[in-house]
């Protein structure tokens, strides 16, 4: 029985560290339309930590539903929830179980969402950035509609440049 409820309270934490995440990805999605660099990077290393210990917690959960699979006489390696449900008898356990199962199902699935949202959103600041950064380094030779012929000694001036682009 003491396997049961530490799987519960690992399963709770699951919950709660993806949660967390989910709440991050939502601030990072403000934080990427406001272009607050330092909160972005403040926000990233909270990520890092809660992806570690979602890590830690998902791997303790691995083993512990491997020692439950071998007292059953059943050896997996890494079992998962739906093959837990399926061996359980307990139709009280079966049902903690789909609901823990469900809630993560349901949180993964939205914070996948709100990634891949603030995917676009990088995309989107990244290639302003470069926009800008080739409008600021604009060489004389790529103007060609107004810039100045070449000179008779094939010399062009290129003061109007702000940042040299091979640095």
């Amino acid at each position: 029985m003491a396997k049961w409820s530490n799987l519960y309270e690992l399963l709770d934490n699951l919950i709660e560290l993806h949660k967390a995440l989910q709440t991050l990805a939502v601030q990072k999605k403000e934080v990427l339309i406001k272009g607050d660099v330092d909160q972005l990077l403040a926000i990233t290393t909270q990520e890092k930590k809660l992806i570690k210990a979602v890590s830690a917690a998902e791997d303790t959960r691995q083993s512990l539903v491997a020692q439950m699979f071998a007292e059953q006489g059943i050896h997996r390696d890494n079992g998962t929830l739906a093959e837990l449900i399926k061996l359980t008898t307990s139709p009280e356990e079966k049902a903690r179980l789909m609901k823990a199962r469900d809630e993560l199902t349901r949180i993964v699935s939205e914070l996948r969402k709100a990634n891949e949202l603030n995917q676009q959103l990088l995309e989107q600041s990244l290639s302003f950035v470069t926009m800008t950064l080739d409008l600021l380094t604009d060489s004389p030779e790529d103007d060609f509609i107004y810039g100045r012929t070449a000179r008779a000694d094939g010399y062009r001036n290129h003061a109007r440049t702000f940042f040299n682009k091979k640095a």
